[in-house]
C-alpha cells in the first residue's frame, strides 16, 4: 500500500473517522484506524463499541488532485498517532508507504515518521449494512433537534434507557423524547417521508453527529436508516452507525400537561441572568435551588443558602404573570439548560401549582414542549 495524499484532506478525513477510537475500549484493536485504498479512492474507518464512522476521500475534489502515485491495499495504524503526526506536519502532501505490512513509513518531504501497521484481517468485521426503515431530514432540522432534546437525556448508567433519545415516527411525524426523570424535552419534526419506527438512540452518538454536520459545509440533508438494533447517518462521503439502546422507553406522554393554572412570559435572557445572580450562592455547594415567587404585581428570584444565614433576591424585569400568586422552586441548572435550549428571545412557562412539573415552550414554535419537575423545600 502506497500513496500520496493532500494534507488537508487527509487531515479532515481522519479527524472525522478517528472519533469512536477516542472512546476507551476493551478491545485494543479498536484504537486503529483503518485505511483502505483503491481506484475510487482512500477510506478510513473508524470504531468502538457503539459507534463507527466510515468516511471516503476521493482521488479528486473539484479541480484538486487528492491522492496520486497510489499503490492498492488496507491497513491498521493508531488513530491517535497517526492523528498527531498528520496534524503537526507542515508540508502540503503527504507520503505513505506501508512497509512488509508491519511499518506505516510517513513524510512530508521534511519530518518522516516510522510507525507500527498491523494487518486488516485482524480488525472485528464491523455491520456497516443500511437496512431498516429510511428516510431523510434536513441538516439543520436534525441539528436542532439534538441542541433542544439530548441535554435532558441521563449521564448515568443505573437506567441506560433514559441515557437514549427517544425517536418515535409515526405516519411520516418524527417525535424526539429525552428525560432523566427531573425533566424532560420533546421536540415534533415532520419528514417528508411517510414513515413510522421506533429507537432509541444514545444521545451522546445524536450529539456526536450534530457535532459533526455543524464542521462540514453543503450538507441539506441527511438519510437515515433504523433497524431493530442499529441507526445508520449517511451525509456527504461519511456513514454513521450507532448501536440502539435496549429496552422500552417509559411513556412521557401523560407527563406534558394539556392545560394550565398560571403562566409566566418572559425575557429569556432577563430571567435567565437574574437566576444566574442569585445562584452564586451555590459556588461552594452541591444545593442549587432558586425559588420563584410570582404575583400579577412582581416577579422575584431569590435564593438561600443551605449552610448559612446568607441570601439573595432579585426582582425580574420584562416579565408579565398571569394567575393567582404562587411560590415554586426548582434545580436553577435544569430550568436554565431548558430555557437556553429554546434558543428563543421570549419563553412562557405554565404552571399548574407550586408541586407539580412545569412547562417552558416558545410562542413562535409549538414543536418543543420542556418540562421541570419543582423541589420541595
Amino acid at each position: 500500500m502506497k500513496f500520496k495524499i493532500n494534507r488537508e484532506q487527509f487531515l479532515k478525513g481522519l479527524s472525522i473517522a478517528s472519533r469512536p477510537t477516542q472512546a476507551k475500549s476493551p478491545i485494543p484493536i479498536l484504537g486503529n484506524i483503518l485505511l483502505s485504498l483503491d481506484e475510487t479512492g482512500l477510506t478510513l474507518l473508524g470504531s468502538s463499541n457503539e459507534l463507527a464512522i466510515r468516511t471516503h476521500i476521493p482521488m479528486r475534489v473539484n479541480d484538486l488532485e487528492v491522492i496520486r502515485m497510489f499503490l492498492p491495499g488496507e491497513t491498521l495504524i493508531s488513530s491517535k498517532t497517526l492523528n498527531e503526526s498528520i496534524r503537526k506536519m507542515e508540508g502540503n502532501e503527504i507520503d505513505v508507504e506501508i512497509i512488509d505490512r508491519t511499518i506505516a513509513q510517513i513524510s512530508d518531504g521534511r519530518t518522516e515518521y516510522r510507525l507500527g501497521a498491523i494487518d486488516s484481517k485482524d480488525y472485528p468485521d464491523i455491520d456497516l449494512s443500511q437496512d431498516g426503515t429510511v428516510f431523510e431530514i434536513g441538516a439543520k432540522d436534525f441539528i436542532k433537534l439534538v441542541d433542544q432534546t439530548s441535554f435532558a437525556a441521563s449521564v448515568r448508567e443505573q437506567r441506560p434507557i433514559l441515557t437514549a433519545l427517544n425517536l418515535n415516527a409515526v405516519n411520516g411525524t418524527l417525535t424526539a423524547v429525552a428525560t432523566d426523570s427531573a425533566r424532560l424535552a420533546n421536540k415534533v419534526v415532520t419528514l417528508k417521508d411517510n414513515v413510522s419506527f421506533v429507537a432509541n438512540v444514545p444521545a451522546r452518538i445524536m450529539n456526536e453527529v450534530a457535532k459533526l454536520l455543524e464542521t462540514m459545509v453543503g450538507i441539506e440533508t441527511i438519510e437515515v436508516s433504523a433497524s431493530a438494533n442499529k441507526i445508520n447517518f449517511m451525509f456527504d462521503d461519511t456513514l454513521v452507525v450507532s448501536r440502539l439502546v435496549a429496552g422500552e422507553y417509559p411513556p412521557t406522554r401523560s407527563i406534558i400537561p394539556k392545560t394550565h393554572a398560571s403562566f409566566l412570559e418572559a425575557n429569556a435572557n432577563e430571567l435567565l441572568k437574574a437566576m444566574d445572580r442569585v445562584s452564586i450562592l451555590y459556588a461552594a455547594e452541591k444545593d442549587n435551588i432558586v425559588k420563584l415567587s410570582l404575583s400579577p404585581e412582581s416577579v422575584v428570584v431569590s435564593a438561600r443558602s443551605t449552610f448559612s444565614a446568607e441570601s439573595a433576591r432579585e426582582e425580574v424585569a420584562l416579565c408579565k404573570y398571569v394567575g393567582e400568586p404562587l411560590e415554586i422552586s426548582f434545580n436553577y441548572t435544569l430550568v436554565s439548560s431548558a430555557i437556553k435550549a429554546t434558543g428563543a428571545e421570549d419563553v412562557t412557562i405554565g404552571f399548574n401549582g407550586g408541586h407539580k412539573p412545569f412547562s417552558i415552550r416558545v410562542a413562535t414554535d409549538d414543536s418543543l414542549v420542556l418540562i421541570v419537575t419543582p423541589v420541595r423545600t
